[in-house]
């Protein structure tokens, strides 16, 4: 038994009961369901429920967000090989420059960057890792939206025809993929297999985000073995080093390197993260962050700016939030009171941390809903 029948054995054996007790296919009131033959049915209806994709002339390009970090990217070429073996011309595209970790994983894999789009105006486009207007290359609202694949909050991209819309509640958009590709009946090759593990590990923090889910687990057991990553524990510390490297970058930079935009109640607000190996660390780059934020801000069209510093030390996730001004800062504590400590520069959040995906983005955009822009 292959590791895709070994990984989905229960709920095929579900689904060909299923389709047993439907009369549907065949099998016979009395007869063994034949998990194989059930697995091969659900793959050509996967596979058949793309069939009637409206994708207009030219490639799709399929593309993540700006400031793009590792999920992002590597979900951008699995996700296009993916459709390229489904018989569609597809190409993955980025956004702007990568960052350390990303060029790692890309490295170790021995897969080019993909080329850099600058404007989607008038393109077939398949969203992966966000559904934001703010976070998405110019042109956006002018493109030709083929699909979207998230692991995050509904955005404000909007289509009227139908599309590919597949978000779920989950610690990275490659495991969604690797389900597709289960889902899909199609092999993952190693190089695929490598984007897909690192983008997962990055993602996840090794399978500790709060996000994480048992399908993120199974989807690391899975891929470093197609891979061929026999040491899972070296491979994301050396995935993590790269991602606490900022070495030769200006503040502006690090505040950038990982930065999303929000919309809510009327007001748009951007959210930079960076890492830190320990609080020693993390006030010294809060301290460098704090005095670059305002001209960050101005430089952005945004109403409020922050940035966070992770840390994950001892299996504590610890956040430090730094505001651009005093109207951010008015705003965050209102929505944030309970915070552990202020030390003049960061707002610190202990027991689990302010992680971006969980708990500042949902939290803050209720805030905002509720005291909307006047």
């Amino acid at each position: 038994m292959n590791d895709k029948t070994n990984g989905n054995h229960i709920w095929l054996i579900i689904l060909a009961l299923c389709l047993t007790a439907a009369g549907g296919y065949a099998l016979g009131r009395n007869s063994v369901p034949d998990t194989s033959t059930a697995q091969q049915q659900l793959a050509e209806l996967n596979r058949a429920s793309m069939e009637r994709l409206i994708v207009e002339e030219g490639p799709i390009y399929v593309i993540g967000h700006c400031s793009p970090d590792s999920d992002t990217v590597c979900s951008a070429i699995a996700y296009a090989r993916l459709l390229k073996l489904l018989g569609f011309d597809a190409r993955p595209a980025v956004s702007g420059a990568i960052n350390r970790e990303t060029a790692y994983i890309l490295q170790q894999a021995g897969v080019q960057i993909p080329e850099e789009l600058i404007d989607a105006s008038g393109l077939n486009i398949f969203l992966v890792d966000h559904s934001e207007y703010s976070q998405a290359v110019e042109g956006m609202a002018d493109a030709h939206i083929v699909g979207i694949l998230d692991h995050h909050g509904i955005g404000t991209v909007s289509t009227g025809h139908q599309v590919v819309y597949e978000a779920r509640p989950i610690g990275a958009t490659a495991t969604i993929i690797w389900l597709d590709y289960l889902n899909y009946g199609l092999d993952i090759d190693q190089q695929t297999a490598h984007l897909l593990l690192g983008a997962v590990l990055s993602d996840t923090g090794y399978l500790t985000g709060g996000t994480t889910t048992q399908a993120d687990r199974q989807a690391v057991k899975n891929l470093a073995e197609l891979a061929e990553v026999s040491d899972v524990d070296a491979f994301y510390q050396k995935l993590h080093e790269e991602s606490l490297s900022y070495e030769g970058m200006t503040a502006m930079e690090i505040i950038f390197s990982d930065y999303k935009e929000y919309e809510a109640g009327g007001f748009r607000f951007g959210i930079g993260l960076a890492n830190s190996i320990n609080e020693d660390k993390s006030r010294q780059l809060s301290s460098l962050l704090a005095a670059d934020m305002e001209e960050a801000f101005a430089s952005r069209n945004v109403d409020y700016m922050y940035a966070s510093i992770g840390i994950r030390e001892n299996g504590e996730k610890i956040d430090y939030i730094i505001c651009a001004n005093e109207l951010s800062r008015e705003v965050f504590t209102s929505a944030f009171p309970n915070y552990d400590e202020f030390d003049g520069t960061a707002y610190i959040f202990r027991n689990g941390g302010l992680g971006r995906k969980t708990r500042f983005v949902p939290v803050f955009t209720d805030y905002l809903n509720a005291h909307p822009h006047e």
